[in-house]
């Protein structure tokens, strides 16, 4: 089945950098739907574990526009939008599939922790170093507790989670 021409379509951004959500603001404000995959990241940093948003793609987002005649004018020359993303001076329309997946994958894969219970974790400072060992629970947002085996044991271990990486 054909699609209908002035049907909605989804199409890419190439925002200036570190500027999608300013671009996405503004072509919001202009009445433009538009998409930003975002997904939730931990990092260390100064020895506190911190979350942040960060695109998926770093400087780029998706629009949704009704025809491919609409105004690229007006979006060209939206604050923190760099330009249209084209192929051979066209620009191409993103399948609807492609948006729905990124959107129902990301829907599964938010709020996911830093290191999982259960997962295996290398311990990368202090006098456990460069050993594996089972990552239990956070204790804190500075500490974790590990299942490290030592002497034929299994022992838990307060350590800070900065000395941790997953492997």
């Amino acid at each position: 089945m054909a699609k209908d021409s002035a049907a909605a379509q989804w199409y890419l951004i190439q925002c200036k950098p570190r500027q999608e959500a300013r671009a996405a603001e503004n072509l919001r404000n202009q009445h433009f739907p538009c998409y930003c995959p975002v997904h939730t990241v931990e990092k260390i940093q100064q020895g506190k574990k911190v979350v942040t948003k960060q695109p998926l793609f770093p400087g780029y987002l998706f629009i949704n526009l009704c025809r491919l005649t609409d105004n690229w004018h007006s979006i060209r020359s939206t604050r923190g939008v760099l330009r249209l993303v084209t192929f051979a001076n066209e620009p191409l329309a993103v399948a609807d599939e492609i948006i729905d997946n990124l959107q129902s994958r990301l829907a599964t894969i938010h709020g996911r922790p830093l290191f999982e219970e259960g997962g295996k974790v290398m311990v990368t400072e202090g006098p456990f170093k460069d050993l594996d060992a089972i990552f239990c629970k956070s204790d804190g947002d500075e500490r974790a507790i590990i299942l490290l085996t030592m002497l034929h044991r299994e022992q838990q271990i307060r350590i800070p989670i900065q000395q941790l990486k997953s492997i």
